[in-house]
């Protein structure tokens, strides 16, 4: 999950139980299973009008402390029993929430509002097929370039409606990589193209990078070169209007520009991911 409050990506897990054990739900997880201790747990109740009216959501690290552990099969396992009686003396009650406010307890508290002008008029243009086509075979080579690289798991954040449009997570450190894909063309090879970063959605952080790439319509492929723009660095080096960022990038350009420091191989995509991870 993308916290827009606060701009951190939360895991979550979900565990629910469609029957009580002595009144109580019970749920076990192996210790493999709780690696970040950030990341959210959600369990509850699931009956046949949906989950009850009472969830317990706990961060892992917290849940280790406050679970039971034991050994099952060989393997490590927390495991836990709660009420979901509003009146419950548990020690598991500091963290039950109820069903209607769950929103607002992944939300957190919303920081201060940024002191940010928008246009009045945030309609975008519709966009032909054409321009449809490239766009999700962009995101679909980043997504293919990234899921060689075994440490990353890949995610695409649902609804499309923010700057992250392919979300990585090393699953050895807990980093995650948010990318905006940006795909241009047709060009002829060797030709210059160029892209535009909506300001409406557009939010700076430093584990999210915008990537462009190159296409290459007489050879039906993407140009070997790519671009990886931190969206701190982007108001540098774009250039400017009243709703956009853009752009022009030229892969394997000979000419020294402003650009050349976030050229990268498309061939070496997957390791720069890992590389670029961020707690």
């Amino acid at each position: 999950m993308h916290r827009l409050t606060d701009g951190e990506f939360i895991g979550v897990q979900v565990k629910s139980r469609t029957d009580l054990r002595h009144g109580m739900v019970s749920i076990v997880i192996p210790s493999t299973r709780l690696v970040d201790d950030r990341a959210l747990i959600v369990a509850g109740l699931l009956t046949d009008d949906g989950l009850g009216s009472m969830l317990l959501v706990i961060d892992e690290g917290t849940f280790k402390k406050v679970a039971a552990r034991d050994v099952a099969a060989g393997e490590e396992v927390y495991f836990a029993e709660f009420s979901v009686d509003d009146f419950s003396r548990s020690h598991w009650r500091p963290f039950l929430v109820a069903r209607k406010r769950l929103a607002e307890r992944l939300m957190g508290s919303p920081p201060p509002a940024p002191a940010i002008e928008f246009p009045a008029d945030l309609s975008l243009r519709p966009m032909d097929r054409h321009n449809q086509w490239l766009g999700f075979l962009g995101e679909s080579e980043v997504v293919r370039r990234l899921a060689e690289n075994s440490r990353l798991d890949l995610f695409r954040p649902f609804p499309d409606l923010e700057m992250v449009e392919v979300l990585a997570r090393d699953n050895a450190t807990g980093g995650y990589l948010g990318l905006q894909v940006k795909a241009a063309g047709p060009v002829a090879h060797g030709a210059e193209v160029r892209v535009a970063i909506h300001k409406a959605t557009f939010i700076p952080a430093s584990n999210t990078f915008v990537l462009v790439l190159a296409w290459i319509a007489e050879n039906q492929r993407f140009a070997d070169e790519c671009l990886v723009v931190p969206t701190l660095d982007l108001p540098a080096i774009a250039r400017e209007d009243a709703t956009h960022w853009r752009l022009n990038f030229r892969p394997n350009n000979p000419e020294r520009t402003p650009l050349d420091p976030y050229r990268h191989p498309l061939s070496k995509l997957s390791q720069l991911a890992e590389d670029l991870t961020v707690l």
